[in-house]
């Protein structure tokens, strides 16, 4: 984009994509614009710099802002803060997500601040911070106007049912709340894809099996016990501040608590957006350790040592940065380079990869079959590709016939195949020596060429 000064529509990056001029959506094309800018003035250390700075900045935001809340009760604090904080360095990495995080952030600030103070202006930055979320990370852009209706909506009627308390906002917040949500909702289209944006989240999260394949989508494991102390654990001391707390439960915060938890269950890489927005009403429901919040020389010591350790946790990784940048290698590799030497000196003009050597092979400048970009091939050949990979029938209309996998491999007439070694397909391969030659092979993956008829 950069070189070229234009934003592709149609895919440049697969060859079967390009022979089959399929559209592309670079929903993240300004993302994509500013790590390119970092990587090509700083290089890969500007990008780890740059990830590093967003979690630390983060995690102050965090803290500074539930300061008070902190320090009322610092145990159950702590008990929260740590696992969220801990797995900030899981999340904030060169990838688009990592901007929706501050942009999430802002979002929250803006329509809380207005339900808090009617006459703040904050609220009409939502609407920029809208078109800013399209353009930099579209597939998570609907946050802006849904978060607007939900406040809109919490302050329609004034109700207390035991501890859950309805406070009515005035005609001029919910007009207000209306109104910045519908404007959301239009700067949703000011970009390269116009009304495209609009229906485009929607979807990608309608669309069950390319959730499936993309390992990220998948639901927290609350039997992994990593994923239970980092995931599950905030999620439960939010919940049962809820059910223990003696205040009235805001609608509004139990709304969002709600919203975002079933996000928190529908994928794993949810999770982070779930921490960030509870950070916005859950200190509020901590029960104190006494009526006034304690104000001893230990309290303020246990919270000058939260912040240093959130700040170490994500320093820590610095050691990783200096390790790697002596060795030359500051980014993990996925494939080894005698792989893509090979490829380039064969040439193949219908590669078959793995789904998950994609980006490598863009990285190098070779064509894919399909790649991290499953919405552009989700309808199709990654029913196809994934079909071949596992060697069993994917497409539910298919289901009951018997698979054969010479039929894909002549349906997309493949001279060659670079899959991970553990495949399915990589056995099937190495037992049909008189077909496909293996020319490379390490613990990792297996390089197969179609032996010409």
């Amino acid at each position: 984009m950069v070189n070229n000064r234009e934003i592709p529509y149609i895919d440049v990056f697969s060859w079967f994509a390009k022979e089959n001029d399929i559209l592309w959506v670079s929903h993240e094309w300004l993302s994509d614009v500013f790590f390119y800018v970092i990587h090509a003035f700083l290089g890969d250390i500007g990008i780890f710099f740059l990830s590093l700075f967003s979690a630390l900045g983060m995690s102050m935001l965090v803290v500074i802002r539930n300061k008070h809340g902190i320090k009322m009760n610092v145990l159950l604090s702590l008990l929260y803060l740590i696992p969220i904080i801990g797995m900030f360095p899981t999340f904030f990495y060169g990838r688009p997500q990592l901007i929706s995080y501050f942009l999430l952030y802002g979002t929250l600030y803006c329509l809380y601040r207005y339900k808090e103070d009617e006459s703040s202006k904050a609220i009409y930055f939502v609407p920029f911070i809208s078109l800013l979320w399209s353009n930099f990370h579209g597939g998570s852009s609907t946050l802006p106007y849904i978060l607007c209706f939900i406040f809109m909506f919490s302050g329609i009627f004034k109700f207390s049912i035991g501890k859950l308390d309805g406070e009515k906002l005035s005609k001029r917040q919910i007009r207000t709340y209306l109104v910045v949500g519908i404007l959301s909702i239009l700067t949703l289209v000011i970009n390269p894809h116009g009304l495209q944006m609009l229906t485009y989240p929607f979807t990608n999260m309608g669309d069950s099996f390319m959730q499936l394949v993309i390992s990220e989508w998948a639901p927290p494991d609350a039997k992994k016990l990593p994923q239970l102390f980092s995931y599950f654990l905030p999620l439960f001391v939010v919940g049962l501040s809820f059910i223990s707390t003696d205040k009235k439960i805001r609608i509004v915060d139990l709304l969002i608590f709600l919203f975002f938890t079933y996000m928190f269950f529908r994928s794993a890489r949810f999770s982070i957006l779930f921490f960030i927005a509870s950070t916005f009403f859950s200190f509020r429901y901590f029960v104190p350790r006494e009526v006034k919040p304690m104000k001893t020389k230990l309290d303020s010591g246990i919270f000058y040592m939260i912040i240093v350790f959130f700040i170490a946790i994500n320093i820590f990784s610095i050691s990783t940065m200096v390790n790697t940048v002596s060795e030359g290698n500051l980014l993990s590799v996925a494939l080894d380079r005698e792989f893509i030497e090979l490829i380039k000196e064969e040439e193949p003009e219908r590669l078959f990869n793995d789904y998950n050597f994609g980006e490598t092979l863009i990285y190098n400048d070779i064509s894919t079959f399909v790649d991290g970009r499953a919405d552009v091939f989700s309808q199709y050949n990654l029913h196809d590709a994934i079909s071949l990979l596992l060697l069993q029938q994917t497409e539910t209309s298919n289901e009951n016939k018997i698979f054969n996998p010479e039929d894909i491999i002549e349906k997309y007439n493949f001279d060659a195949f670079l899959i991970d070694s553990e495949r399915s397909l990589a056995v099937y391969l190495k037992n049909n020596p008189e077909k496909y030659e293996l020319l490379l092979e390490d613990g990792n993956a297996v390089y197969f060429k179609v032996i010409s008829k």
